[in-house]
């Protein structure tokens, strides 16, 4: 069977700067931000699965990584 894998594209502000990166549930459990230079996974919990992806992309950025 294929499965196809759905990325959406996020933005979102850090430090006064636009980070980009896409992100994709999977499972319906985790949610992956990925970016060029790096990824990041996390379960999900309570908060909307588009603020949890901007918050993984900050992470990101904060370690030089989007």
């Amino acid at each position: 069977m294929l499965t196809v894998t759905i990325w959406n594209q996020i933005t979102t502000e850090f430090f006064g700067r636009s980070v980009y990166g896409s992100y994709v549930i999977e499972n319906d459990a985790i949610i992956t931000v990925k970016t060029p230079r790096g990824q990041k996974a996390m379960q999900l919990t309570g908060l909307r699965p588009e603020r949890l992806a901007e918050q993984l992309l900050r992470e990101l950025a904060a370690v030089g990584k989007a």
